[in-house]
């Protein structure tokens, strides 16, 4: 999914900082990945927190977008054609192989999913500034739930993620990077941000419109545009939601 996608390129420009997880929620992660996860966790490179407040959807609406990165990549791209377009793998151990032109590439595992969160965890490399690669580990954690809103429910939706840079060279030029160029961090979290909001107001406000535009890229699986279809648009709909349908 695009939303997920940006989420975690901006959490690797993000802000360094510490944040002691508390082992009780990582307990399935831990169980699965080892007690070595816990250095992820308790001393992140880099840690960050993006905050999407008063998202146009529903809290289940937004986890159906989570939980289909090619779909709401598409979206998302529909929206703003500049933003990095990533390929995405899904595979038969319900892992995400994420590529963007060989610059951000890694392997994305889903350990949590839950009503209003998901716990993910990514290994791979980021291609940064001046030939500097920087490979790790990340642990990133949407949470996203309803709130009453003018004319119907808006979701308010945060992402936290633990990273950690497995060479020393690149965990110090990642700190430098962001004491250095903070305002090219601010600038990317809020294209990010962006990004969201406008995929989910194009859902809100034309979903008929964005399922037009989902049946015909070749990026989304045809399973997924109908499984959009039923949620959004309605089955009664259908006859004139495809290209060169009716009226």
């Amino acid at each position: 999914m695009k939303i997920l996608m940006r989420i975690i390129a901006v959490l690797l420009l993000s802000a360094a900082g510490l944040a002691l997880a508390e082992t009780g929620e990582f307990g399935p992660l831990i169980d699965k990945k080892g007690p070595a996860v816990r250095e992820i966790l308790d001393r992140p490179t880099l840690y960050r927190e993006a905050k999407m407040p008063g998202l146009p959807c529903g809290s289940g609406d937004f986890g159906f977008l989570l939980d289909r990165p090619r779909l709401s990549m598409a979206i998302a791209r529909l929206m703003d054609p500049g933003l990095d377009e990533y390929r995405i793998e899904s595979r038969p151990d319900g892992s995400v192989h994420v590529d963007d032109q060989g610059r951000l590439v890694g392997d994305m595992e889903v350990v949590l999913r839950q009503e209003g969160k998901r716990v993910y965890y990514i290994s791979g490399y980021w291609k940064f500034l001046l030939g500097v690669k920087f490979t790790g580990r990340m642990v990133l954690v949407p949470e996203y739930a309803d709130r009453p809103g003018a004319g119907g429910r808006i979701t308010d939706a945060t992402a936290r993620g633990y990273m950690k840079v497995d060479n020393a060279l690149a965990g110090f030029v990642a700190r430098a990077v962001v004491y250095i160029f903070p305002a090219k961090v601010d600038a990317r979290m809020e294209r990010f941000a962006d990004a969201v909001r406008k995929a989910t107001q194009a859902v809100h406000d034309d979903p008929a419109g964005v399922y037009r535009s989902l049946v015909i890229n070749r990026n989304v699986p045809p399973e997924e545009a109908e499984e959009f279809r039923e949620r959004f648009v309605g089955k009664k709909a259908a006859s004139v939601m495809l290209p060169g349908g009716g009226a």
